[in-house]
């Protein structure tokens, strides 16, 4: 991988640090791997894949943590801020990896390199501290017990102006395997375990500086394109707009009536996204049936009515606002912080909650509290814990409460109950600290109900032991099919389902000529989700924010080319995503997990389907599914990749790795 002139588009550098060797290496990366795999996640599975050993213990100094931005993170486009965070996740045994927006991304890739691999653990606790191509392995037994947000304040103190820092709380300190790793006091990284993997390699923090301007091909270019595609962020929002957004919530029950998509115009999406942030459609999503109540068995109409979930939707969570957030390079600032008022937090302002966060404290706990909600999301964020896998965790608790497989276990005279804010905001702080029962609760719902026994595991929901996200693949089937055989499997946003009749992705349906199918015809779905998937690779691994498909048509291509030089067509973009996606499974396959993908929860997929509302009726055929994507994705029937496929995508050693899989 050594070797090769500096191209424009990236730095070709990366820093490899071995914590228990104490060692910092800076090594040159050939230009050619960029083109192959961009960054991001790519560069993240391609460095991993060579040279982690098969078999890593997750929690071991053989797992590689690697912190990297995508290609085009830093470069100054529009929506382009992202960061990921990759390793072998302790949750699902495979591929794991988190993306995460902020300002930690773009600062990082300033310090003039491409990405930050850690491998190995240290005696006691430490951080690193980037400042440029310099890198220090510093002690950090002062910081080490301290929540995110206190942690950030005093690295940014000891650093200097213009740093940024992404670390872990006391969740992860503790190797609670649904921790998150926190930037910016609130923006998480939070997915497949690994602020587990900081907590065991006892690395508490990354800070970040640098002063290193990313070499592109063509600036002139790169700035048409931004005022091109920004003058829809510019002009003035039609009058219309919230009239549309409020008038879809009206007809909240037509539509799940009639198991219709809601959409809608450019300028109302980013009206809604600029104003409410993803909360603008809890209430919505919850009526629609696309939110999954009461732990994935209910039914929003009757068990979360319009009423209930409006509560914790638009207009009520942005009365809690005090100012709009947006992370690094974005026209449409979709975050917002909300004052604390009354709460016994250090802090007083915090991010407001998401739209997951308020499904995962919200329907699936049949609460509408939203002053609960925002206390429990300000909690997560500073103790570190990711609310998805923590809201499904404490739903998972109360339904084994409610037939009696806690009693006697949940200590200190705390009960379960659905809806009791005040026992919920409880057991997650219990959960963050592995007290008493959040010690049972606190890696996850897999590992909780085999620890509790009693059929405690029909009440768990997730896929392969990463905790469902807020989207029900019996209202999008194509999520469920995503949640099965996707290499981090339970992940929305890999693939999102939502997105495959957007604007900005009907050239890619276009150029292989694919006409979308009905929601619930089956035997195209694997095609359908193939296509996308290879599209959100290249979103990714350029370090795109997904929400930028739903705003116009961000010209990604143009980007990357001017970025580059490389002047890279459509149909080589989508390649690109197709070898990354094949590598990440790849990964899993040497490590020995199934082919075809894991198994999704009985209610999860639909049996017995639900006998009233809008998802009434509806069981997937995970099946058919399977089988087209493998067909598309040029798998065998039982999902492992051709030698044909690997060969024409480059990826020969692989094949080599993967021959005794095959028949």
């Amino acid at each position: 991988m050594a070797g090769g002139r500096l191209s424009q588009g990236f730095f070709g550098k990366a820093l490899f640090v071995d914590l228990s060797e104490g060692s910092i290496e800076l090594e040159t990366l050939s230009p050619s791997l960029y083109r192959e795999i961009l960054g991001g996640y790519g560069l993240g599975v391609r460095v991993l894949y060579d040279r982690m050993p098969a078999g890593a213990d997750p929690l071991g100094p053989d797992n590689i943590l690697g912190f990297v931005p995508g290609l085009l993170t830093g470069a100054g486009v529009l929506f382009g801020g992202r960061f990921m965070v990759v390793g072998k996740s302790p949750l699902t045994g495979g591929w794991g990896d988190a993306n995460c927006g902020g300002h930690f991304g773009p600062v990082l890739r300033s310090a003039g390199i491409d990405g930050l691999f850690v491998s190995g653990v240290s005696e006691e606790p430490v951080y690193l501290a980037v400042d440029g191509e310099r890198v220090i392995i510093e002690d950090a037994g002062h910081l080490w017990g301290l929540e995110t947000v206190e942690t950030e304040r005093r690295l940014q103190e000891e650093m200097g102006r213009g740093a940024e820092v992404m670390s872990i709380g006391p969740a992860g300190e503790q190797g609670s395997l649904i921790a998150a790793i926190i930037t910016d006091k609130g923006r998480a990284a939070a997915r497949s375990g690994l602020a587990a993997v900081m907590g065991a390699k006892r690395l508490k923090a990354v800070v970040a500086r640098g002063r290193e301007r990313l070499p592109v091909h063509d600036k002139g270019a790169l700035t048409q394109l931004n005022q091109e595609y920004g003058r829809i962020f510019k002009r003035d929002t039609s009058p219309l707009s919230p009239l549309l957004f409020q008038l879809t919530n009206t007809v909240a029950p037509l539509i799940r009536l009639l198991r219709m998509k809601p959409t809608g115009p450019t300028d109302t999406i980013i009206h809604l996204y600029r104003k409410y942030g993803t909360s603008g459609a809890t209430a919505l999503s919850t009526e629609v049936g696309d939110a999954p109540v009461w732990n994935w068995r209910g039914v929003a109409a009757r068990d979360f009515p319009l009423k209930r979930s409006k509560k914790i939707s638009d207009e009520a969570v942005f009365e809690r606002q005090v100012r709009s957030y947006g992370c690094r390079y974005c026209p449409v600032r979709c975050g917002g912080i909300v004052h604390m008022e009354g709460e016994v937090h250090t802090a007083e302002e915090a991010h407001k909650p998401e739209y997951e966060t308020l499904a995962a404290f919200g329907p699936l706990l049949l609460n509408d509290d939203l002053e609960a909600i925002v206390e429990i999301n300000s909690l997560c964020d500073r103790l570190g814990l990711d609310t998805i896998s923590t809201g499904s965790t404490v739903a998972f608790a109360i339904e084994c409460a409610e037939h009696g497989l806690l009693d006697g276990k949940l200590g200190d005279g705390l009960a379960l109950s659905w809806g009791d804010a005040e026992a919920i905001v409880e057991l997650v702080r219990r959960i963050a600290l592995r007290d008493g029962i959040g010690d049972v609760l606190a890696d996850g719902v897999k590992r909780a109900a085999q620890r509790i026994g009693e059929g405690a595991e029909a009440f768990a929901i997730h896929a392969g032991g990463q905790e469902l996200p807020m989207h029900d693949a019996r209202y999008e089937p194509v999520l469920g099919l995503a949640y099965a055989v996707d290499p981090t499997p339970g992940r929305h946003n890999t693939a999102n389902g939502g997105f495959i009749d957007v604007e900005a992705l009907r050239d890619v349906f276009e150029a292989e000529d694919i006409s979308l199918s009905g929601r619930y015809a089956y035997d195209q779905k694997g095609t359908e989700f193939a296509l996308l998937n290879r599209a959100m690779q290249v979103v990714n691994c350029a370090g795109l924010c997904m929400f930028s498909l739903m705003m116009g048509r961000p010209p990604v291509r143009g980007w990357v080319n001017a970025a580059t030089g490389w002047g890279v067509s459509l149909e080589e973009l989508l390649r690109i995503g197709h070898r990354v996606q094949v590598l990440r499974h790849a990964f899993n396959l040497r490590e020995g997990l199934p082919a075809a993908g894991v198994s999704l929860p009985d209610r999860a997929k639909g049996r017995p389907p639900l006998e009233k509302g809008p998802l009434r009726g509806v069981s997937l055929d995970m099946e058919a599914m399977k089988q087209d994507y493998f067909r598309a994705m040029g798998y065998d029937e039982n999902g492992v990749p051709t030698r044909e496929l690997l060969d024409s995508l480059g990826l020969t050693r692989v094949a080599d790795d993967l021959r005794g899989l095959r028949r």
